[in-house]
């Protein structure tokens, strides 16, 4: 059944068609002995194989697949492999299928800045893919970013709070699937940046809620 939710958002993307789906990791193994994908979307704790042994066996094989790890592992170490073996997001369960969708069109976004075989790269083409200096071009971000703040993240709360009405921290946390405190964390750099601007709700006793509103001369700016 999540397979096959994830079958129907990938199919409403447009940009992706999907290759294949496998039920553990050696299948995963055997299909690219015989068939091949740009993009593997898989959890890391799978039957018979986990998903890091898989995508290991796969680089040793000389694979470059791009994948988007899907996992209720939070321990750092798998984080750490999980980088290290190329990753190119980790979306930590339960998430919503907005949030897949977001990782989905960031990686399209992402595949477009690839130089093409005959194209030379330049600085600004790599610092773009690699995400260098990305705070500083970015509106609301600077040049360095507070420690544990990452721009990839900036971007995505940032593309967010293009929702004219604002949005309070929760929302934020529901429709990214990240925790309050890091939803928190990213709009208190962006209030203190000056790119959003807070506005309080009142809807009866106890305290107001604190909605979120990018300025609208950035919030024009992302919407192009």
């Amino acid at each position: 059944m999540v397979c096959s939710l994830h079958v129907q958002t990938i199919q409403q993307v447009h940009g992706f068609t999907v290759a294949g789906t496998v039920g553990d990791g050696i299948e995963m193994v055997r299909f690219f002995e015989s068939s091949s994908a740009d993009l593997i979307v898989m959890d890391i704790f799978m039957p018979r194989l986990s998903g890091l042994d898989a995508l290991k066996k796969l680089r040793a094989e000389g694979n470059v697949a791009d994948v988007i790890l899907v996992s209720a592992g939070k321990h750092p170490q798998l984080v750490s492999q999980a980088k290290l073996l190329g990753a190119f997001d980790y979306l930590i369960k339960p998430y919503s299928l907005k949030r897949f969708r977001t990782s989905l069109e960031a990686y399209l976004e992402n595949r477009t800045k690839m130089p093409s075989d005959t194209e030379e790269a330049t600085q600004e083409t790599l610092d773009s893919l690699f995400e260098i200096a990305s705070a500083n071009r970015s509106p609301g971000g600077s040049e360095k970013l507070p420690k544990g703040l990452q721009p990839g993240t900036l971007s995505l709360v940032m593309k967010e709070l293009t929702d004219d009405k604002g949005l309070s921290a929760e929302e934020i946390c529901t429709r990214l699937s990240i925790s309050r405190s890091t939803a928190w964390r990213y709009l208190d750099h962006l209030s203190k940046t000056g790119a959003v601007r807070i506005q309080f709700e009142y809807n009866g006793p106890g305290r107001p809620l604190k909605r979120y509103l990018l300025r609208e001369s950035i919030r024009s700016e992302l919407l192009v």
